[in-house]
């Protein structure tokens, strides 16, 4: 029986529940519904287009749901860019006896700078790596605190690598990159002093005018 309220009429079916007759039948069938609803995709920390082909990974780029990290490799669209990440990024190019070095030492640490092509430093006398239009090869003297894990990789530490880049590049290519680097914590005045260690090797002189001019 319908209660009259004033000059409305409201069914008892309102007043009791505030819901009308066959609520809950469509909230049953909703909740069947549900089971036949695409699941979305789960997307792994890092993506390369290899694993998807060429089509599905335009796709997922003109969708916004990657974004580039180097190369040929993305990761999702609303994840936090990391050094492990970016590690992971450069791993297929860096055999296991390699150290990322130089200016990829730089991005990995401070996500500054992508380089053109990764630095791979083995030991002295060590075999080099195969060539590799990605990857650049050379020879260096590495101790064990001049080296870090990062990730799968080993990657010159922060302080080795602004050292190294001062040592290597022309004044106005290093100090970018070494301003970056300070972000992370590298020390100009340490690496001036580490400088007696680097003693006889190529480009002291140069390194000790750049960091000087920091």
């Amino acid at each position: 029986m319908p209660l009259r309220v004033g000059a409305s009429v409201v069914h008892r079916s309102v007043v009791r529940g505030g819901r009308r007759p066959g609520y809950r039948h469509a909230a049953r069938v909703s909740t069947r519904l549900d089971e036949f609803r695409p699941v979305p995709p789960v997307l792994p920390r890092t993506l390369s287009r290899a694993d998807v082909g060429a089509a599905a990974w335009f796709g997922l780029l003109r969708d916004g749901v990657v974004r580039i990290v180097w190369g040929e490799v993305a990761i999702a669209a609303d994840l936090a860019d990391t050094p492990e990440l970016r590690a992971v990024a450069l791993a297929p190019l860096v055999p296991a006896r390699g150290v990322v070095g130089r200016r990829a030492a730089a991005w990995v640490h401070t996500g500054s700078f992508p380089p053109v092509r990764v630095d791979v430093l083995v030991r002295t006398g060590g075999r080099r790596t195969d060539p590799h239009p990605e990857r650049l090869a050379a020879e260096a003297d590495l101790p064990p605190h001049d080296v870090v894990r990062v990730g799968r990789l080993r990657v010159t530490t922060v302080q080795r690598t602004g050292a190294d880049l001062a040592r290597m590049l022309p004044r106005d290519e290093a100090v970018p990159l070494l301003t970056a680097l300070r972000e992370v914590g590298f020390d100009p005045e340490r690496a001036l002093e580490q400088l007696s260690e680097l003693r006889g090797q190529r480009g002291v002189r140069l390194a000790r005018s750049t960091l000087q001019g920091l």
